[in-house]
């Protein structure tokens, strides 16, 4: 069974509660409430979330639906403000593109410096989510939160700002800074593994002929 079937029977035995902003729908969730970068940051935890400007909406996929319930209070109220602004000008839609495409795009400044990617002004919420970029990629939300050990819902509420905390900050800096340094040390293993393999082809001379036959 997929994530998305077993998240469609899960919703079945424990619907949402019922909300004027949030309506199930076969393939998704539909939030209906005008872009705000509030409520983006609040979304962007979940994998595959998409901002449709067309209609207004946020679909959101139904393996996201604990996420959706455990912050449906601030999405509410976040949608019902959206709401009142709905004959506002829309953001340009170049700042608008699929949240898939903004969230998990490469940061450029990941293949620069370290001092780029982790400024020391920056709060500690950014020193997280940056770091857990870094690791991670396009999947960084849900693959931090079970590389850690921790309740995904809860550090996406404080990841954009929310009461609700899963650790004191510096404890969750230092178990992402522990987490890096491991990764880190399994990758130069691995790199030496790999360059005592490619000098002992050398010293044999075998290996690829490169001509694909």
């Amino acid at each position: 069974m997929t994530d998305e079937n077993q998240a469609r029977a899960a919703l079945a035995a424990n619907p949402l509660p019922p909300n004027r902003w949030v309506q199930v729908t076969d393939d998704g969730i539909i939030i209906r409430a005008g872009y705000s970068d509030t409520l983006h940051r609040l979304l962007r935890w979940v994998p595959k979330v998409q901002w449709v400007p067309e209609k207004r909406h946020w679909k959101v996929p139904l393996s996201g639906a604990e996420l959706i319930r455990s912050v449906l209070p601030e999405i509410s109220r976040l949608a019902e403000a959206t709401h009142e602004e709905f004959r506002a000008p829309a953001p340009p839609a170049q700042k608008e593109p699929p949240l898939d495409a903004r969230a998990d795009a490469p940061n450029p400044s990941m293949s620069d410096s370290a001092t780029r990617v982790f400024d020391p002004d920056a709060s500690e919420r950014d020193l997280f989510r940056n770091a857990a970029r870094f690791l991670f990629g396009s999947d960084w939300q849900r693959d931090t939160a079970r590389a850690l050990g921790r309740d995904e819902p809860a550090l996406a509420c404080w990841l954009v700002g929310e009461s609700v905390v899963e650790d004191h900050p510096q404890v969750l800096l230092n178990e992402m800074l522990a987490l890096m340094r491991r990764r880190a040390a399994a990758i130069t293993a691995a790199a030496d593994q790999l360059a005592e393999a490619i000098a002992r082809k050398k010293q044999t001379g075998s290996g690829d002929t490169g001509n694909g036959s």
